[in-house]
């Protein structure tokens, strides 16, 4: 690959109705472009910057087994890329130009079996025609009212088009996109608390936040971590299953809790069991997990080329960034609960600092605001346009493999 065909590289998760992850929408940004440039998917310079990331690194080891949602310029859909047409979806943008050809070469992706979604999409003389071939549209909530978005549920879902409401950002939004029948769902909402002034936190989660508590206490030593762990036999149960997992690849088994901690340190086990003592909150979905999984292990690989602070120091950051989701509370709220130390307190609520600088950075991939990124600063810790698409995708396949023992 040339100097100037490397990409930056984020993927934003696209959830069914059950919020399990069902497919990932791939942005990009080329490297050519000067710092703070436009963030594109569409044009064709770029897109073939995508086209030649995906020969080396291959779709699957950014999505795994879920399909690909990538927005295809003309060109790319009259020479589809040599991949395995269920990998990906097809987005066409609207104001992509239709004609004879387009059409004719929208058909034979159709035979070779790739689906097709209409993103941005609204109903005009330009766009009427593909309907015909598209299996999902793509609605932008955020740019509709609620009868215009009800009016797409009863045009396009008797059609037996599936309809995937995009930049949702509340739960009340979802719920309302969903009971229209929308399947497939794309925004923040996930990662954004459902408050409701006057209800006070569950016992369960008090236990949570007791244990989270507990568990950043710098004095705490192996005893201690073991008895507050057993206090709870389901994560217990859960950090042993996960150190004698693939995930960690040890020769030797580790049969009690204080051995896991001996064996791989209370910090690692710190970090851990925080996020399993998460996963007992049963009513938040584990694709909440997931998004918090790879945030954590983000701010943590950027830490070793930031320094400063240790490694599990940046891990815990990204993961309890996203408490407020997980607790339903102002992040305020339950920091000053948790009496975490100045620095990581600063680095959540304002980004401030190493630690507020990685974590910066791990939100501006999850939501692809790569055009946000503070490249400057980060080129001071030799971490380049190409250094950071190789940690990122690293990054990925870390906390991808790792879920499936979650």
């Amino acid at each position: 690959m040339s100097d100037n065909g490397h990409a930056l590289l984020a993927r934003q998760p696209i959830y069914n109705s059950s919020l399990e992850i069902a497919a990932y929408e791939l942005l990009f940004r080329a490297d050519n472009e000067s710092q703070g440039a436009s963030f594109s998917c569409g044009d064709k310079a770029t897109s073939q910057v995508l086209l030649n990331a995906f020969g080396e690194a291959g779709l699957e080891s950014i999505c795994g087994d879920h399909p690909a949602f990538i927005n295809f310029t003309k060109n790319l859909i009259l020479d589809l890329p040599p991949f395995d047409p269920n990998q990906y979806v097809i987005e066409i943008l609207e104001d992509i130009e239709i004609d004879d050809a387009l059409i004719e070469a929208i058909q034979h992706a159709k035979k070779q079996g790739a689906k097709l979604a209409l993103d941005d999409f609204i109903l005009d003389h330009n766009s009427a025609p593909l309907l015909h071939f598209v299996d999902i549209v793509k609605v932008d909530v955020l740019q509709l009212t609620k009868a215009q978005i009800e009016r797409f549920a009863k045009v396009f879902i008797s059609r037996n088009l599936t309809l995937l409401a995009e930049k949702v950002e509340t739960y009340e939004m979802y719920q309302f996109c969903k009971d229209l029948g929308y399947e497939l769902f794309q925004g923040y909402f996930l990662s954004r608390p459902q408050i409701i002034e006057g209800r006070t936190v569950s016992d369960n989660k008090m236990v949570v936040l007791k244990l989270l508590s507990d568990l950043q206490n710098p004095e705490v030593s192996v005893k201690s971590m073991t008895q507050t762990l057993s206090s709870d036999p389901q994560i217990s149960y859960k950090l042993l299953r996960l150190v004698n997992s693939a995930a960690f690849a040890r020769v030797d088994k580790c049969s009690s809790l204080q051995q896991a901690i001996s064996m791989l340190g209370l910090n690692h086990i710190r970090s851990w069991a925080s996020l399993l003592a998460l996963g007992n909150l049963d009513n938040k979905p584990l694709a909440l997990r997931q998004t918090s999984l790879e945030r954590a292990i983000i701010c943590q690989k950027l830490g070793v080329k930031l320094g400063q602070f240790a490694e599990h120091e940046y891990y815990t950051v990204g993961l309890f960034s996203l408490l407020d989701a997980f607790m339903d509370r102002p992040i305020l709220e339950i920091v000053e609960r948790l009496h975490l130390p100045e620095a990581m307190v600063h680095a959540i609520l304002s980004e401030d600092g190493m630690l507020g600088l990685a974590l910066h950075t791990a939100k501006c991939f999850q939501e692809g605001r790569l055009d946000a990124l503070k490249l400057e600063k980060l080129a001071h810790y030799h971490l380049d346009v190409v250094g950071m698409d190789l940690l990122y995708i690293e990054c990925l396949k870390e906390s991808d493999s790792q879920v499936s023992e979650l």
